[in-house]
């Protein structure tokens, strides 16, 4: 309905530049046949009016296409982050079903967003970033259940379905615009710098640094949780494991502002709880005296 009303907006500024181009003809025609100045003058007149009620209906025509269009702008943005919501729900669901995926997509994203804000990335990116990380294994739902909870090394056939969730993934979120600027964090996470990764082989700089980003936070929150085939490591040993597998795996940067995020976070705990070590101190002497 909202095309068919542009259509005939359209029309009518076709309509409305015809009409003036035709008076304006007509008007010099006659102008060319008179030799009386005083009709001259109203026909000059006549056309100058012609002309700046054009402009106007133009104008109005022009506002009001505008005023539309970003009025269905609005409303297609509004339904794809709807869509948005329903898939990071559908995501929340299937992964509070098992322990050790409950929370990790929010985790990831916000991983992804505080290392993006540590590299200096601008705020808008950095959001996205975490939005990425939220919905970045969407494509998971392809992969049959059996295959993601399997405790032993997956066959040929099964790593094959796995690998086929990143380009899923991707196209199950391209329709969203907002999103587009951050799709390849979410094609590309699984690639590794030396080219071994998937799925289509990229490595160094050809990997964009949003999907390093994202490769990071990724390992880093699956390496610190438990899975069926192994125990959670502890922060350290999974930070010392993405630097052996830097820069071949991750990049270093990358790695190297995360274990900065996490120094960070422990010494501002090691801060507090020595705060209140001696804030309990004082209160004991304080109670003594």
């Amino acid at each position: 309905m909202k095309k068919v009303k542009l259509l005939c907006n359209a029309g009518e500024v076709v309509r409305a530049v015809a009409i003036s181009a035709l008076a304006i003809a007509l008007g010099a025609y006659a102008m060319m046949l008179q030799d009386n100045h005083f009709v001259v003058a109203i026909l000059a007149a006549v056309v100058l009016l012609v002309a700046v009620g054009t402009i106007l209906q133009v104008s109005r025509a022009i506002q009001q296409l505008h005023r539309q269009h970003e009025q269905s702008r609005q409303a297609a943005l509004k339904a794809e982050r709807h869509y948005f919501k329903v898939l990071r729900r559908i995501i929340s669901a299937i992964e509070s079903r098992e322990p050790y995926t409950r929370g990790r997509s929010k985790r990831i994203g916000y991983l992804a967003r505080k290392i993006g804000e540590n590299l200096g990335l601008d705020s808008n990116l950095c959001r996205l970033l975490e939005l990425a990380g939220q919905i970045h294994d969407i494509g998971l739902l392809s992969v049959p259940e059996y295959v993601l909870d399997k405790p032993s090394r997956l066959g040929r056939e099964e790593f094959r379905s796995v690998k086929r969730h990143a380009e899923i993934s991707y196209r199950i979120l391209e329709p969203l615009t907002f999103l587009h600027e951050i799709l390849p964090a979410i094609r590309y996470h699984h690639e590794r710098m030396n080219g071994t990764g998937y799925p289509y082989g990229l490595k160094g700089d050809e990997i964009p640094l949003t999907a390093r980003i994202l490769a990071v936070a990724d390992a880093y929150d699956a390496m610190t949780h438990d899975r069926p085939h192994r125990p959670a490591l502890p922060t350290i040993e999974a930070i010392n494991e993405l630097k052996r597998c830097s820069p071949a795996g991750y990049d270093p940067q990358c790695v190297a502002a995360l274990e900065e995020l996490l120094n960070m976070k422990y010494l501002r705990r090691a801060r507090q709880s020595k705060d209140k070590k001696e804030t309990l101190q004082q209160q004991t002497l304080s109670t003594s005296a």
